[in-house]
């Protein structure tokens, strides 16, 4: 970093946020020859998808995986652990369910594991309530929102006892209000027959473990090990400036973008001729003096917080192995799912060792300790349960498509401003990206024009998985 005559300090391009996308951006860059600076507000690198270690044991915040369900998704994670010096890599196949009353439903969805596992008076309700939703609407239903997307497929009683109680605990909303798009990602879709055919009597429950449905490449040590690895190949290459946030951009008659921030050491001068925000959309908004954008963004992304309270549980239930994650929706638990870290066999984690993961509005505390361990008292009743710490991911979750509107606003605004601005807009819309498709976009806004100016990437819907063919 440059600084003429006492002046501002002085880069090409100022990157906002050390998540996936700002650094994969910086690296970019940097390869371009230009000078870079990133603004990170944490102490970290890795954003949403970074690690932790709590009491010794490694986690990963919200359980993050490398899919690698085609030939380029595992080319592309092959090559990018070798750039790091060889972060191993191990090969896992994925399964996650829904504990429901000391049985687990296989999500996604898997028939066959449904008739094995659960009880029949619960097949039986479920299929009869699709069959009775097929009838009433013979014309055909229309895919407005989840709530209708998951009713269309699964019928009333499935989707209200295993679907809308995640996006209830998980965004704060009702399924109502989540676009039919967003379930279209994450849940399969079966056939009419195969949801009916669950309802056909069965002696006996097996317990069945879910088939894997995909498969995905998982570093040991946990995700974090690629950031942190991307992060010191850069070096002293990039500028950090951690702990900091932007308070103010302008653009002085025929000058560079002036940028302030304010960190450990104070406020800071700064002058680019680019700026790649990959934070919060709002943030970026407020500092250009659109206080008013600002606000409506915040207020219509209903930004909540993850909060991971980690345990260990001495003697879990078999039907618990073999899980990496398990949703519970049962009556007064407050946590919305677990992560169960010693499934993911590239964490240092003993079988047992749990992440309870909860969601609140950004800012909102609540006693953790209290909180998870009576929620493992109703999952396990009388089991020995210790309370190990506890880790928060602060924004994690947002109203998805809730504020599309006012970053359309945004993206005028930006265009409006000036060249050389970008906001990748992934919080602010809610877009599920996977990891690989982080990446991606951070490689493709370093190659935009220098004059380019917008948000990128709010409208890119891309499937939950992708698959060959």
């Amino acid at each position: 970093m440059s600084s003429e005559r006492g002046g501002p300090r002085s880069v090409d391009v100022l990157i906002i946020g050390a998540g996936p996308t700002g650094l994969t951006a910086a690296e970019a860059f940097v390869a371009d020859g230009a000078s870079v600076a990133i603004v990170e507000c944490t102490a970290r690198v890795g954003g949403l998808a970074r690690s932790a270690t709590v009491a010794g044991n490694e986690i990963d915040l919200g359980g993050h995986r490398l899919l690698s369900a085609t030939p380029n998704q595992r080319r592309a994670w092959l090559d990018f652990a070798r750039r790091l010096g060889g972060v191993p890599m191990t090969d896992i196949g994925r399964r996650s369910g829904i504990l429901r009353d000391g049985y687990v439903v296989a999500y996604p969805f898997d028939t066959q594991q449904f008739r094995a596992s659960v009880p029949w008076p619960v097949r039986a309700r479920g299929a009869a309530s699709l069959a009775a939703w097929k009838l009433r609407g013979l014309t055909g239903r229309d895919d407005h929102n989840l709530d209708e997307w998951v009713k269309n497929r699964y019928g009333p009683f499935l989707a209200e006892t295993f679907m809308a109680p995640h996006a209830r605990k998980v965004f704060g909303v009702d399924p109502r209000e989540i676009p039919a798009g967003w379930a279209a990602q994450r849940i399969l879709s079966p056939g009419f027959a195969s949801v009916l055919a669950t309802a056909i009597p069965k002696p006996g429950r097996s317990g069945r473990q879910a088939d894997v449905i995909d498969r995905f490449f998982y570093p040991q040590g946990g995700v974090g090990v690629l950031w942190s690895g991307l992060a010191e190949l850069l070096g002293n290459q990039v500028d950090w400036l951690f702990d900091s946030r932007i308070t103010s951009i302008t653009r002085p008659v025929g000058g560079r973008l002036a940028v302030t921030l304010t960190g450990p050491d104070g406020d800071v001068e700064m002058s680019c001729d680019r700026i790649v925000s990959t934070g919060r959309p709002e943030d970026l908004a407020v500092s250009l003096g659109l206080d008013d954008l600002g606000a409506a963004i915040a207020q219509r992304s209903g930004r909540r917080d993850l909060i991971v309270g980690v345990v260990h549980v001495r003697d879990c239930p078999q039907s618990w192995h073999g899980y990496q994650w398990l949703y519970t929706h049962d009556t007064g638990i407050r946590a919305h799912r677990f992560n169960n870290y010693g499934e993911w066999q590239s964490l240092h984690c003993p079988f047992g060792v749990i992440g309870l993961e909860y969601t609140v509005p950004t800012g909102d505390t609540f006693d953790v300790a209290a909180t998870a361990l009576k929620d493992m008292s109703i999952l396990l009743p009388g089991g020995a349960v210790d309370f190990l710490g506890s880790e928060v991911a602060t924004d994690a979750y947002a109203n998805f498509d809730a504020s599309a509107d006012q970053l359309g606003l945004l993206d005028e605004a930006l265009r409006g401003f000036g060249d050389g601005i970008i906001s990748t807009g992934r919080q602010g819309a809610g877009i599920y990206i996977n990891l690989d498709q982080a990446m991606r976009l951070g490689v493709r806004v370093a190659g935009m024009p220098a004059q380019h100016s917008g948000v990128v990437g709010r409208d890119e819907y891309s499937p939950y998985q992708e698959k060959v063919g």
